[in-house]
């Protein structure tokens, strides 16, 4: 991915969600085990504006699953900042 400032007034959402990854690193009786990470990055003109990764909420039961709330995460983050540049 090329961080350099463009001419070209594009708005890209790359999004990416790590199913469970840490169920084989604690022990099963803690809730964080289950949960899937959600990592976004959103770029304007080439360069990042908001650099999200956390914790998703829910409980997802598979990868697509993650991934499918991975994207609602990363929607929700975007939405804002397109209301935002049709306002400017």
């Amino acid at each position: 991915m090329n961080l350099q400032p463009t001419k070209d007034f594009a708005l890209d959402m790359y999004v990416d969600a790590d199913f469970s990854g840490m169920w084989h690193q604690e022990p099963l009786a803690l809730r964080k085990n289950v949960l899937s990470c959600t990592g976004c990055i959103i770029t304007y003109c080439g360069c990042p504006i908001p650099w999200v990764s956390k914790l998703q909420t829910e409980i997802a039961l598979s990868t697509t699953e993650s991934e499918y709330i991975a994207l609602f995460m990363a929607t929700r983050e975007l939405l804002p900042i397109c209301h935002l540049i049709l306002e400017l």
